[in-house]
């Protein structure tokens, strides 16, 4: 048995578009209804097992339609299927195959493409089923919503069902004798980032999160782009199986203000009905980045033509934080060996004034100075003095006392001196006068 595909719009387009514009909105179900000639009871019967939906921009989903001949000869059949879709409907938006019962192979229904007030109409036709007497005879097809040619996606339309309307007929000049009206929902393949951080540093170091591309629909997707938009100064990694990071290339858009994007999976990638693929992503921001807001926006293309042009659908942008790039602490001069102090945050003191310094407060560790060797004191000539001198607390070596200009220890204790032998001679010259 062979099969023959021909085109025919139907004659009740217009009128079938209004009709299953309301189905569609209420997402009914008609019934097979055989419809009688006038005068004789129909023998032909059709059940559709419609797919519940399909995937917006994926592949096609198959299903099965039974013809059966309750009559009592052997009857050739014509399958025409319409289908109507929102206004707005682009070209190249639905595809049906059908299996060719004479060698088991997919192949494409001609479909002519109506605008209507109701919607968008296609139209085709499989001729040449013919079903003996008192037999069904099951036809496998399958119906997508490709959204256009490969590598030529829409960019712009869509719809959230299709009301997919097959009729049987014997003479394509009669009346159907059984048809049928069936409601598909249009579901998407989803993108989403997921545990994003607030905040990132400038030149600091990168922020990682999970960029989840989910197939939730009974469609397998090829010719697809899994894009997340960033800022220009960051940059992006993913990583790959065996735990290393790969960057990826940021591909500029068409437009000067268009973001730029990154292919996570790469180019005309592909996910299968039911699976999810989830990237591990870590990205940074260079120390140029102005502070402020930015965003991360995570869109899927299908058959993509030029980057970023093709069927689209984007998720939830994440928005992040970017703060100043921090302060680096200044590099110690070449010509400086020893490590500079501390800086201090207790008050400072005037000029010239004394600088208490307690034992217990920490201080920078530093050489003391040697010691002056007119100010070198021996040890004490006395017990007393022993004494006095043992019981004062020896001071840490890591103390050093701040000094202010030039050292005048030497200085205080020739002054000390002088003092001493001028209050010995005025006490000798008071003698000598109460003597006269």
């Amino acid at each position: 048995m062979s099969t023959v595909v021909h085109v025919r719009r139907t004659r009740r387009a217009i009128a079938v578009a209004a009709a299953l514009g309301v189905a569609a909105v209420c997402g009914s179900v008609v019934a097979a209804a055989p419809v009688a000639f006038a005068g004789e009871p129909s023998h032909t019967a059709l059940s559709v097992q419609a797919p519940t939906s399909v995937g917006f921009a994926g592949g096609p989903v198959e299903f099965t339609e039974d013809i059966t001949n309750s009559g009592q000869e052997s009857t050739g059949y014509h399958l025409e299927l319409q289908t109507v879709t929102a206004v707005g409907t682009p070209p190249d938006a639905i595809v049906i195959d059908y299996r060719d019962p004479a060698d088991g192979t997919w192949k494409s229904v001609p479909l002519v493409m109506t605008g209507t007030s109701g919607g968008v109409v296609y139209d085709g036709t499989v001729s040449g089923l013919t079903v003996p007497a008192g037999r069904t005879l099951r036809v496998d097809l399958r119906i997508g919503a490709p959204m256009g040619l490969p590598h030529d996606g829409a960019t712009n339309g869509g719809f959230q069902s299709i009301a997919l309307h097959p009729a049987v007929v014997a003479d394509p000049h009669e009346p159907a004798q059984a048809e049928v009206t069936s409601t598909i929902k249009v579901t998407s393949i989803t993108s989403s980032l997921d545990h994003v951080p607030a905040t990132v540093v400038a030149g600091g170091t990168p922020v990682e999160f999970d960029a989840t591309l989910d197939n939730p629909t009974p469609s397998d997707y090829t010719n697809l782009g899994n894009v997340l938009f960033v800022d220009r100064h960051a940059t992006v990694q993913v990583r790959t199986a065996d735990g290393a990071w790969r960057t990826l290339d940021k591909v500029a858009g068409i437009a000067p203000d268009d973001p730029f994007g990154v292919y996570l999976q790469g180019r005309d990638s592909s996910l299968r009905s039911g699976a999810k693929a989830v990237a591990r992503v870590r990205v940074s921001y260079d120390a140029k980045t102005p502070a402020g807001t930015t965003t991360l926006g995570p869109c899927v293309f299908v058959n993509e033509g030029q980057p970023f042009r093709g069927t689209t659908k984007c998720g939830t942008h994440s928005t992040i934080q970017v703060l100043p790039a921090a302060t680096k602490a200044p590099e110690p001069s070449p010509s400086s060996s020893a490590p500079s102090a501390p800086v201090s945050s207790a008050p400072s003191a005037p000029a010239g004034a004394a600088v208490p310094v307690s034992a217990s407060s920490p201080s920078a560790p530093s050489t003391p100075a040697p010691a002056d060797p007119s100010t070198t004191s021996t040890a004490p000539s006395t017990p007393q003095a022993r004494a006095a001198e043992a019981a004062q607390p020896a001071a840490p070596s890591s103390v050093q006392l701040a000094s202010t200009g030039a050292d005048h220890s030497a200085g205080l204790a020739f002054g000390g001196l002088a003092l001493t032998a001028a209050g010995a001679c005025a006490l000798w010259l008071r003698r000598v006068l109460r003597r006269a």
